[in-house]
């Protein structure tokens, strides 16, 4: 006797083996050509719809623009000298500023979101000036999208790029600045991976990732500012904002440098900050720049009596001592106080490259008094 399984018999299910698998995607990205400078005033949306007109352009496709002629369209410019100065208008927060020979670099948030060195200000591909970032990309990738579609009649993405650093890696790539009809966030979590396991946090960040191939065929030098991304799956399935991508106030979790970190937490405000630079320092120069924070007082405090000195022995080795004003506990306690902000600073410095090991001295000795 024979039996005929159910559809729902396992035994009838194919493995996982010989199911059949969907073909791989076929990603193509297109620059887009022809369209010569960019100047103050122009219809942005026209010149591009006219150099994607020969690429055929469908639904699912993406268009990545360099922001850069996004500002040049709108005439965001600023004179070099005022460079330094639009950078601090435009900024949020400052993060870090680092030296590097006789230039300070300001690392700084902008308002809308990403964190920036300069701000985006930037001068490359420039010749009438700096260009400034649009207050709000997304809401220029929106206009710019909805110019194209009105031009192509099909509704294609708009992704603004613009070139970015990111912590833990070298060198640099293009991220998404503004997004419009573009699925930026791709929530991956409660679906499983290609063994089966489920994927509980993965969000991948597909807006990044369209500017990044797109910036392959763009360049910096090539006079290329707009690509065509074709083929990603899902590329423009939930309008989702470039805002969206940035790690703000608490999910922020990177939000000083170590360096800065500290010297807020002993209380200094930002303009107090020194400027640590990009090039290794010697331990010297981190020496003197913890004692120059330890001895700023508190907001609100009174300035310190007591003073605090690094000072070099026969064999070469360095301690700091701080001297009280003279031997009430009062004195004490603020030449203590002063110690202790002395030995948070040096830590602080030993974070990036550990400095030898300096100790802390009071002087007269405590107990001393006591003798």
């Amino acid at each position: 006797m024979t039996t005929t399984p159910s559809p729902s018999d396992p035994a009838d299910a194919p493995s996982a083996a010989s199911a059949p698998s969907a073909p791989p995607p076929q990603v193509a990205v297109l620059p887009l050509t022809g369209l010569g400078e960019v100047r103050e005033g122009a219809d942005l949306a026209a010149l591009l719809a006219g150099a994607l007109a020969p690429l055929a352009p469908r639904e699912g496709d993406v268009l990545c623009v360099s922001t850069k002629i996004v500002s040049k369209a709108l005439g965001l410019r600023v004179s070099p000298e005022e460079r330094d100065a639009a950078i601090e208008r435009v900024a949020v927060r400052t993060v870090a500023r680092r030296l590097h020979t006789r230039v300070v670099t300001s690392v700084v948030q902008i308002p809308s979101g990403p964190v920036m060195a300069a701000a985006g200000v930037d001068g490359s591909n420039a010749p009438d000036g700096p260009l400034l970032l649009p207050e709000d990309p997304d809401s220029c990738a929106r206009e710019l999208r909805e110019g194209l579609v009105a031009h192509l009649g099909v509704a294609i993405g708009v992704v603004l790029t613009d070139t970015s650093s990111r912590i833990w890696r070298v060198g640099v790539s293009d991220i998404a600045l503004g997004a419009a009809g573009v699925s930026s966030l791709e929530d991956l979590r409660g679906g499983v991976d290609a063994d089966g396991r489920p994927l509980n946090v993965t969000v991948r960040n597909l807006a990044d990732e369209l500017a990044a191939a797109a910036d392959l065929v763009k360049g910096k030098a090539s006079g290329i500012p707009a690509a065509l991304v074709r083929g990603v799956p899902g590329a423009t399935g939930v309008d989702v904002p470039a805002r969206e991508l940035s790690r703000t106030g608490a999910d922020d979790w990177f939000r000083r440098p170590s360096l800065e970190s500290v010297w807020a937490a002993l209380g200094l405000a930002p303009e107090q900050e020194p400027i640590a630079r990009m090039s290794p320092e010697p331990a010297e120069e981190r020496i003197a720049r913890a004692l120059e924070v330890a001895a700023l007082p508190r907001p609100g405090a009174a300035p310190f009596r007591s003073r605090a000195a690094a000072v070099r022995d026969r064999s070469g080795s360095t301690h700091i001592v701080v001297e009280r004003a003279d031997a009430s506990a009062a004195a004490l306690s603020d030449a203590a106080t002063l110690a202790e902000r002395v030995r948070t600073a040096l830590g602080a410095e030993s974070f990036g490259e550990q400095l030898p090991e300096v100790p802390v001295l009071i002087v007269p000795d405590p107990e001393e008094d006591h003798r």
